[in-house]
């Protein structure tokens, strides 16, 4: 045999209860959040200092690129100089592209200076201050 059960749903209404906030709870809840927002800020400090280092490992690596490039560039610039800078060639140039010829005798002319003997060359600026200075004595 069977027995039959009968439910009967009480209708309970607790909107009018008002219960006093616990505390000890609220005291927990907060210090829970505080660590788990400390926790995650320095998660987020560690991957973003972890980030700026690729980058900076990046921009490193950039620069050395471009060093090498500028060597590269400095290297060639420097043979073409040399290869421009031949006297045979400029020479060779004068005398069949330009038409010019050597200089015969009596045309090299020798300027003397009154500056004195320099073994080494010196700027103008320096030669013309030492000039002026020594007009102002006399």
């Amino acid at each position: 045999m069977s027995t039959i059960d009968i439910h009967f749903d009480k209708k309970i209404d607790n909107s009018r209860i008002v219960r006093e906030p616990d505390a000890r709870c609220r005291r927990e809840y907060m210090c829970l959040t505080l660590l788990g927002a400390m926790f995650v800020l320095g998660i987020l400090f560690y991957a973003w200092q972890q980030y700026q280092w690729i980058q900076y490992g990046y921009r490193i690596e950039e620069s050395h690129r471009q060093i090498e490039e500028l060597a590269e560039v400095g290297r060639q610039l420097r043979v073409e100089r040399a290869t421009l800078a031949n006297p045979q060639r400029i020479d060779s140039i004068a005398r069949t592209e330009l038409g010019m010829v050597g200089p015969g005798a009596g045309q090299i002319v020798v300027v003397e200076t009154d500056f004195g003997s320099t073994d080494r060359a010196e700027p103008v600026e320096t030669l013309l201050a030492r000039r002026e200075f020594a007009g102002n004595t006399r």
